[in-house]
């Protein structure tokens, strides 16, 4: 790697496990570069969520976590955090105040931005998503789908400079979730995107880590991971729908 290229994510020798018998996550070292968007894939239980969960400082492990250079501990979290932010797979967890609104102008304002400040940042962000219609709403009168963009919503008008996003597109329709893509794509913070829609990474990220048993198994370019059916395979995983077409039909496995 570059030393000439900004780290924004370094982690060393982490290990994380809920009990002693079993490890959901045993020496990841990994490197991320400022403005990188990396998928991270795995099948149910492979640690996914709980790597976003370590980054954040929702979790302790073992080993070693830097953000920008800071190393992640007690009492670096309220910089760290500033500077970081995860979408949670379960948009209920995000989504606590009396509307919409209250939910996202919460970070910009607990964060030192003016009522002014955080009310920009917060149309930005609903601009972006094309969900302005949502700003008064409460989220018990939400569907999933719009749940789903609103949690989204909540973190991109804190403005972070790294984004986490675990299983962003679920729940969404084809409308939405192709919004989503175009609106990731458009974007220049730094992303990891946790998610089994492998087509929505193939489009998004460039870099793929690909976690089993408890490990990094492969980091490389995105498409070189997603197109290797035997890999994919060996780790429950199954081609993207995009590269599933493009092979030729066998009778004989129906």
């Amino acid at each position: 790697m570059d030393k000439s290229v900004e780290l924004v994510i370094e982690l060393n020798g982490l290990h994380f496990s809920y009990d002693e018998k079993t490890s959901v996550l045993e020496d990841i070292n990994l490197k991320v570069r400022k403005g990188e968007r990396i998928g991270i894939i795995g099948a149910n239980g492979a640690g996914k969520s709980t790597l976003f969960k370590l980054l954040t400082g929702l979790l302790t492990g073992r080993g070693e976590v830097e953000i920008a250079g800071t190393k992640l501990e007690k009492k670096t979290l309220c910089e760290i955090r500033k500077r970081m932010g995860l979408v949670l797979q379960d948009s209920d967890n995000q989504l606590f105040m009396p509307t919409l609104f209250d939910d996202m102008a919460f970070g910009p304002r607990n964060y030192g931005k003016s009522k002014e400040e955080a009310e920009i940042a917060v149309n930005k962000a609903l601009g972006m998503l094309g969900i302005e219609e949502l700003k008064y709403r409460s989220c018990t009168r939400m569907s999933g789908g719009e749940k789903r963009m609103a949690a989204i919503a909540t973190i991109l008008a804190m403005e972070p400079e790294i984004i986490l996003m675990d299983e962003p597109s679920i729940t969404l329709d084809p409308y939405n979730r192709r919004k989503l893509i175009n609106n990731l794509n458009e974007m220049d913070q730094t992303l990891l995107i946790a998610s089994h829609d492998l087509d929505m990474i193939l489009e998004t990220c460039e870099r793929v880590i690909l976690i089993d048993n408890a490990k990094i198994t492969a980091d490389g370019r995105a498409e070189d991971i997603l197109s290797d059916k035997e890999l994919l395979e060996q780790c429950h995983l199954e081609l993207p729908l995009c590269f599933q077409q493009a092979m030729p039909y066998n009778r004989d496995s129906n």
